[in-house]
C-alpha cells in the first residue's frame, strides 16, 4: 500500500470539531498587500471564511492584474470575496 494511502487510512476515524460558541455564524476575512511582487508589481490578496471558528474556505493568490493604486486591489479582492460569500450562503 502506498505510504500516503496508509497515512490517510489512519485518519478515517478523525473529524473536524467546530467551536460551540455560535456554530451557525459564518465570518469572512480578507486582506491584500499592494504591489508586493517586485518583478511585476502585482498585489497578493487572500480571504478566509470560518464557520464555528474553523476555516471552511480560503484562498491566497497573486492578483492577475497590475494595479495603479491601493484601491484597485481592494475592489478586485472584494468582488472575489463577495462571489465566495454568495456561493457559501
Amino acid at each position: 500500500m502506498d505510504e500516503n494511502i496508509q497515512k490517510l487510512w489512519g485518519t478515517k476515524d478523525l473529524q473536524l470539531n467546530f467551536g460551540l460558541n455560535n456554530p451557525t455564524d459564518v465570518k469572512g476575512y480578507t486582506n491584500f498587500d499592494y504591489a508586493s511582487n517586485p518583478e511585476n508589481w502585482k498585489s497578493m490578496s487572500g480571504y478566509v471564511f470560518t464557520y464555528g471558528g474553523g476555516a471552511i474556505s480560503w484562498r491566497s493568490k497573486l492578483q492577475d492584474y497590475t494595479t495603479l493604486s491601493t484601491s484597485e486591489p481592494e475592489y478586485i479582492v472584494g468582488s472575489k470575496v463577495a462571489k465566495e460569500a454568495i456561493w457559501l450562503h
